[in-house]
């Protein structure tokens, strides 16, 4: 039967052929004649088109999705009416779809690599994260929504409508039953971002696996599956998978959303670290071994005995001698000695501060100070630390080469750099962007975290508190970015060291006072800071600078 929208323009885009139906739109392929490229445009199904409040909606929805900006997103263009048909534009995506590679690589007797499995997992998180920062529920994850393109780009698409939260929901969308949370099987709207991530982790479950943990030809039996009853365990359809992997999935499917995974880019990256035991091995009978090294290799028996004495005489031998020389941001040598390292904040321990402390003039009040610095406050000195390392310092000492900075007029040319062996960071930035990317050490808060641009007397003009990020993920994790975009600026740096792992994003105007790191007259550092504490200072021309917290 001839398609009457084969051949027909809608707005600038002339429709040519259809790529897909479903059950509440239908995919077509056509071509933008005034911007010269291809196109998918998605018409909505007749039934809804008939519904006046989804009609009357429909348009601020398609806003809401279009402004999802993210690389890991498919791109909506434009949203129309016109003749009854409501319909917008978004990009097309030359490629596969990840149902289409998971039914080949099925068919051909395997399953996908763990890498692969990370790769499509963390792509999908980052997108889910993204949206779900900007109030938005996709409510229809699933491996025919997210698509390959023949360059390797993976982008999660179908966003469906009514979605934002913001703006409440038409409980409308209903999914695919075989991937839909239990709490949106029961109602559509009851949907939270946890909802998406469930779907996430059933796609995951499927890719490891080679099946999903629920499946029948009746949707609402499935859908009773999902609220009733318990996934089957993934070692026993998948035996290679370690005891580590299957909790993290076996969570990610919980039936409470509250005991899910909050948030897609833990999600993945728990499973990530415990795909790289080895399979086979259970909590139960030893410890799994990674396969890279790991900070303590146990073995069994006496042979495990003996490496744990041995690593804790390196341990103590460590604490007993003299603490590391401070590093500076200069090739100044540093004379004072470090006295106390901090270890991380866990998440349960209270914050060393409030992030919105705005100090009226520049602070430099540390608890941990060097030995013959001068300051108002007594510094704590590490428990592990010897006696000599650490002298007790009296309330006027003599004057040395590091002043306090909150001597007005008295600014010290550099800061030091502290906690080094806490969490390393690498911060990346120019004129348009600021990522902050962690390269070594375990996750902590971002919280604490703050930076403020200083002025020509070392003043500070600007702040960004890591509140900001810790909004929507309050850890840090390895290898993965934060990041910060002036909207609209375009040029951004986007470094290949952050590559799809961006863990807590943020767009800032361009008059936003929040803007550190840029280039402006009479302002050439912005330093960081740990609570009130400041722990290291950055050049802005460098466009590069290393950073240590605890």
């Amino acid at each position: 039967m001839h398609d009457p929208l084969i051949g027909r323009q809608l707005a600038n885009f002339r429709v040519d052929r259809l790529i897909g139906r479903g059950g509440m739109a239908s995919v077509y392929y056509a071509w933008d004649i005034k911007l010269n490229r291809p196109v998918a445009v998605k018409v909505i199904d007749t039934r809804l088109r008939g519904n006046p409040a989804y009609a009357a909606r429909f348009l601020q929805e398609a806003r809401s999705i279009a402004a999802l900006r993210h690389e890991n997103i498919l791109q909506v263009f434009y949203a129309g009416e016109e003749d009854d048909l409501l319909y917008f534009a978004m990009e097309y995506i030359d490629g596969q779809d990840l149902g289409q590679i998971l039914k080949e690589v099925s068919a051909a007797g395997n399953r996908l690599p763990y890498e692969e499995v990370i790769r499509y997992g963390k792509a999908a998180a980052s997108a889910l994260d993204h949206a779900h920062q900007k109030g938005v529920i996709h409510r229809d994850v699933k491996p025919a929504n997210v698509l390959i393109s023949r360059d390797g780009r993976i982008v999660l698409g179908d966003f469906g409508l009514a979605l934002d939260v913001s703006q409440g929901s038409l409980g409308e969308v209903f999914g695919t039953a075989t991937y839909t949370a239990p709490e949106q099987a029961r109602r559509s709207s009851a949907a939270v971002p946890q909802s998406d991530l469930y779907s996430l982790g059933v796609m995951l479950y499927e890719m490891l696996t080679g099946t999903v943990p629920f499946d029948d030809s009746s949707p609402a039996s499935v859908a009773i599956q999902h609220l009733t009853l318990p996934p089957p365990r993934p070692r026993n359809l998948n035996p290679d998978l370690s005891q580590a992997a299957e909790d993290v999935l076996l969570k990610a499917l919980s039936k409470d959303p509250a005991d899910r995974y909050q948030i897609g880019a833990e999600f993945v990256a728990a499973l990530e670290e415990a795909l790289l035991q080895i399979p086979g091995t259970t909590s139960e009978t030893k410890a799994p071994t990674p396969r890279k090294l790991s900070p303590l290799l146990l073995a069994s028996g006496i042979g495990g005995v003996l490496m744990l004495c041995a690593i804790l005489a390196v341990i103590t031998a460590l604490a007993a001698r003299k603490p590391l020389p401070t590093e500076t941001l200069s090739s100044t040598p540093q004379k004072e000695n470090l006295v106390a390292l901090q270890p991380s904040p866990s998440p349960d321990e209270p914050l060393l501060t409030s992030t919105t402390f705005m100090p009226a003039a520049p602070t430099g009040i540390s608890p941990t100070v060097p030995p013959t610095a001068s300051s108002t406050e007594t510094p704590t000195a590490s428990p592990t630390a010897s006696p000599a390392a650490s002298p007790t310092v009296s309330q006027s000492p003599a004057p040395t080469t590091s002043v306090p900075i909150d001597v007005v007029g008295e600014v010290p040319p550099t800061s030091t750099q502290k906690y080094l062996t806490g969490r390393r960071f690498l911060l990346l930035y120019n004129d348009t962007s600021f990522y902050m990317l962690q390269t070594d050490g375990y996750g902590g808060l971002i919280a604490p975290a703050a930076f403020e641009r200083l002025d020509g007397e070392g003043y500070p003009v600007n702040r960004f508190d890591g509140d900001a990020w810790a909004e929507y993920y309050k850890t840090t994790l390895k290898n993965w970015c934060s990041r910060l975009e002036i909207l609209d600026a375009g040029d951004y740096l986007q470094p290949g060291q952050c590559g799809d792992n961006y863990i807590s994003s943020r767009w800032l105007k361009a008059d936003d006072p929040g803007i550190f790191w840029t280039t402006q007259e009479n302002s050439s550092q912005f330093r960081v800071l740990w609570g009130r504490e400041e722990v290291a200072r950055c050049e802005i021309a460098t466009g590069e600078c290393e950073v240590y917290l605890p």
